[in-house]
C-alpha cells in the first residue's frame, strides 16, 4: 500500500486538506506523519451513492421458498434434514490438558486441548490464521502431542536458566508441518510454567503498511503508535500476574511521562495502552527491565519471523522500501533475535510460514541452510548481519502414530462425511504424506 508525507497531499481537495490537518495535529512535534493512501480516500472521499431500489419479489416466490425451507432443500452448505448424509455437524471432544506433566514421550500421538488457565490468555493475541479454521471447526481448541513437541519443550525447559542468546531458535519445515502449532504449544507451555510470554502470531501484519507510522525527527527510524499500543495491551493482559510481581529498577522517562523507580512493570504498560505516542519507549524500558531480572524467564515467540528478514511495505520520504531494523518496534526485537541484546534467563523461538510466498525471505533461508544460492549472488548486507547465530530445528510431517491419534480425535468431532475406518485412515494419510495441513483438509473436507 502506498504511503505519503502529509505534507505532499497539495493535489487532495479542501476536505481532505482539513481533515488530515486535524489528525497531524494530534501526533507529537518530533515526529512527522505518515498515513496510508487509503485513509486519506477513506477521510476526505466522496460519499458513495445510494443503492438503487430493489423491486419486491412476488408473494408466490416467497412462499414456494418457505416451502422449500420447510422440505429442508434450502440453505447453502449448513446442515438440513435432506443433507444429514452429507453433513454432520461437530460436537466437542473431551480431551485431557496439554500441561508441562503431559507435554511426555507417554502422550505422544494423543490430542491435549489447551489449559483453562491459559486459553485466556492465548485469547489475546489470536491464532494463527490456519490453525484458527481447525479451532471454529472443532472445539476445544487442541493439538496433538508430537515427539517433536516433547524433544522440543525439552530444549526449552533448558533454557530457563540460560541467557536467551544461547537459545534463538527457527523452526523449519516444509509448508504446513505444523511449525506454528509447535510454536503455539511452546507458548502455552511456558505460559502453564510462569514464564514471561511475548508472543507474535502474525509478523507479517508489522511489515505489510497495516499500520500509520510517524518518522522520528532527525533520525532514519519510524515508529508504529497504534501497533506498540497493541503490542503492549496484549503483553500486559496476558502476563499482569506475573508482571505484577517485578517493578521498575530506575526511573524511566516514556514519551511524555515519568515512571518511577518501583513501578510494577503492569504499570508500566498501562501508560502505553493509554498513550500510543509513549507505546514504543514503554516497550524499550520494559523489554529492558525484563532482560535484567533473574527470577522468572522470558520466551519471545514470533510466526512468520521470515518477515523480519526482507524489506517492508513501508516506504521512505524518497519512495523506497524501508528494512525492518527502520521500523523501531521491529528493529527492538530484531537485536534480540540476533543476540544484540539479551535476556539473562529465557529463549527467542520463531517460525517461518509459506503461507504468503511473497514474504519469503532468500537471507533467512540461506543462513539457515533451507537454500542454497549461488556464491556469485550478493545477498542484503543489511538484512544478513541480523540472521547470524540463528539455530534450525526441523518439523517433519506426521508419524503414523501421530496421525492416527489426530484420525480418531477428528472421528470423536464428527467431521468426517463418510464412515470413519482404517482403509479411510489409511487412504488420508498416504494421499496427504503425514503433512498435518494436508491431513487437515483431506479428512474435514473430504479431498
Amino acid at each position: 500500500m502506498a504511503h505519503r508525507f502529509l505534507a505532499s497531499t497539495l493535489l487532495l481537495s479542501r476536505t481532505s486538506l482539513s481533515l488530515t490537518a486535524r489528525a497531524r495535529a494530534t501526533v507529537p512535534a518530533q515526529y512527522a506523519n505518515y498515513v496510508t493512501a487509503s485513509a486519506v480516500v477513506m477521510a476526505g472521499g466522496k460519499a458513495k451513492k445510494a443503492a438503487p431500489k430493489v423491486k419486491a419479489q412476488s408473494n408466490s416466490f416467497r412462499k414456494k421458498k418457505a416451502a422449500d425451507d420447510d422440505k429442508g432443500e434450502s440453505g447453502s452448505g449448513g446442515a438440513t434434514r435432506l443433507n444429514e448424509k452429507y453433513y454432520k455437524p461437530s460436537v466437542p471432544v473431551k480431551v485431557e490438558e496439554f500441561l508441562p506433566s503431559t507435554a511426555t514421550k507417554e502422550h505422544v500421538g494423543q490430542v491435549l486441548g489447551f489449559p483453562s488457565t491459559v486459553v485466556p490468555a492465548l485469547a489475546q493475541t489470536a491464532y494463527p490464521t490456519l490453525l484458527s479454521e481447525q479451532f471454529e471447526l472443532i472445539k476445544p481448541a487442541a493439538l496433538v502431542v508430537r515427539e517433536s513437541t516433547v524433544s522440543f519443550l525439552e530444549k526449552v525447559d533448558k533454557a530457563m536458566k540460560t541467557p536467551s542468546s544461547q537459545s534463538r531458535i527457527v523452526l523449519t519445515g516444509e509448508a504446513g508441518s505444523g511449525k506454528s502449532a509447535l510454536l503455539l504449544q511452546t507458548v502455552s507451555h511456558c505460559l502453564s510454567a510462569g514464564w514471561i510470554v511475548i508472543y507474535v502470531p502474525k509478523a507479517t501484519t508489522w511489515m505489510n503498511s497495516s499500520f500509520a507510522y510517524n518518522k522520528v525527527a532527525n533520525t532514519t527510524s519510524f515508529v508504529q503508535p497504534l501497533l506498540a499500543s497493541n503490542l503492549v495491551g496484549q503483553i500486559q493482559n496476558v502476563n499482569k500476574s506475573v508482571l505484577d510481581k517485578i517493578t521498575t529498577s530506575e526511573t524511566a522517562m516514556v514519551g511524555r511521562h515519568e515512571v518511577e523507580k518501583g513501578t510494577k512493570l503492569s504499570a508500566l504498560l498501562e501508560v502505553g495502552v493509554k498513550d500510543q505516542f509513549a507505546a514504543q519507549d514503554v516497550m524499550e524500558v520494559f523489554m529492558k527491565e525484563i532482560g535484567a531480572q533473574k527470577d522468572i524467564p522470558t520466551l519471545v515467540a514470533v510466526d512468520e519471523v521470515n518477515s523480519f528478514f526482507r524489506p517492508t511495505q513501508y516506504l521512505s520520504q524518497d519512495g523506497k522500501e524501508l528494512d525492518p531494523e527502520h521500523l523501531k518496534l521491529s528493529k527492538l526485537f530484531l537485536n534480540y533475535i540476533s543476540g544484540k541484546s539479551t535476556f539473562k534467563h529465557g529463549a527467542i523461538v520463531a517460525a517461518t510460514s509459506d503461507t504468503l510466498l511473497a514474504n519469503k525471505s532468500e537471507v533467512l533461508d540461506v543462513t539457515l541452510g533451507v537454500k542454497e544460492v549461488s556464491p556469485y549472488k550478493r545477498l542484503s548486507q543489511t538484512i544478513l548481519p541480523w540472521t547470524q547465530g540463528l539455530t534450525s530445528v526441523e518439523v517433519p510431517n506426521y508419524t503414523r502414530e501421530e496421525a492416527k491419534g489426530v484420525f480418531d480425535y477428528y472421528k470423536k468431532a464428527n467431521v468426517f462425511f463418510d464412515a470413519a475406518s482404517e482403509p479411510l485412515f489409511l487412504n488420508k494419510f498416504i494421499t496427504s504424506n503425514g503433512n498435518p495441513r494436508k491431513f487437515f483438509t483431506a479428512c474435514a473436507k473430504g479431498i
